[in-house]
């Protein structure tokens, strides 16, 4: 059995458009050579797929039974014609990007939303990894653009260096804590109630900056590390976008101590290296992710 993706494709586009007259149009080919090619696929079948007693072709029970398969392999292929029109305009099919748990979430989703109006093929992984993991990834191809949280510029990191943003960060804790016994808070107290440290901080070397308290818990994940906080477990230093939402709805409380005049931040930045992808899809990502990132250094 010898059968072409056009006839697949004239299968479907007469069952959607239900005459062959209007499916032509559609395929921009003459009404009876399509014809001609439905005819071929039955025989190549040996199936009757339409009636055609009708004024208007309809599908027979074999044609029905055939139209969702030949519909998967219509999309399938126009998909598949796609990619290899992108891979030849050097348009790249896959973005691999590891990133902090810091990242704002915000911040990816309208990332993407504005590449899908240029890109709408184009696969792009977001992973969470540390800032080691990124490094290894990059240098051996498996990533193709880290987005990390650092303090020190000098330290280990890829080739490629793009600054982003100096994201603030902000004291807080549950209403109910007992920090807020005392209507002005110190260092002093800080170091007398527990505080939440994520782990994030440590992968970005800012742990021994932020780290105030006697009493620490490290958390791995964003949301167990939220929900801790909110549930009064302890006061964290977190980025303020992780956490404005919180305090404007009372779950959380934002405070100051007397001894830090002036607002917390490290810089957000992109990792990259000289033989990463150098296509047409890694640059918009840098272009959006150094445009859209602006509005997190409030």
């Amino acid at each position: 059995m010898n059968i072409s993706y056009e006839q697949i494709r004239a299968f479907v586009c007469v069952a959607e458009q239900g005459s062959f007259s209007a499916a032509a149009k559609k395929l921009n080919r003459h009404r009876t050579t399509l014809g001609q090619v439905i005819n071929n696929l039955e025989i190549e079948t040996n199936l009757v797929l339409f009636d055609r007693t009708g004024k208007f072709p309809e599908l027979t029970e074999s044609g029905k039974s055939l139209y969702l398969h030949a519909k998967n392999l219509a999309e399938y292929t126009h998909s598949f014609e796609q990619i290899c029109q992108s891979m030849e305009l050097g348009i790249e099919t896959d973005i691999t990007i590891y990133h902090s748990d810091l990242v704002p979430v915000e911040l990816i989703s309208a990332v993407m939303k504005a590449l899908r109006k240029e890109f709408k093929e184009v696969n792009v992984h977001w992973l969470h990894k540390n800032n080691q993991e990124v490094k290894e990834a990059l240098e051996s191809g498996e990533a193709d653009l880290g987005i990390v949280f650092i303090h020190d510029s000098k330290s280990i990191s890829p080739n490629e260096y793009v600054y982003l943003v100096s994201m603030p960060f902000c004291l807080c804790a549950a209403p109910s804590s007992s920090l807020f016994d005392s209507l002005t808070i110190t260092i002093d107290d800080l170091k007398k109630h527990r505080q939440l440290l994520l782990e994030d901080y440590l992968n970005a070397g800012i742990e021994k900056i932020v780290t105030v308290s006697n009493h620490v818990q490290r958390i791995e994940n964003m949301s167990v590390f939220i929900a801790l906080l909110t549930s009064g477990e302890g006061w964290a230093i977190v980025p303020k976008h992780a956490v404005n939402e919180l305090i404007e709805a009372n779950k959380l409380t934002g405070f100051h101590v007397k001894e830090v005049n002036t607002t917390v931040r490290f810089p957000l930045a992109i990792w990259t290296t000289h033989q990463s992808k150098k296509g047409p899809v890694r640059s918009r990502i840098i272009e959006l992710l150094s445009l859209l990132s602006q509005k997190y250094s409030l």
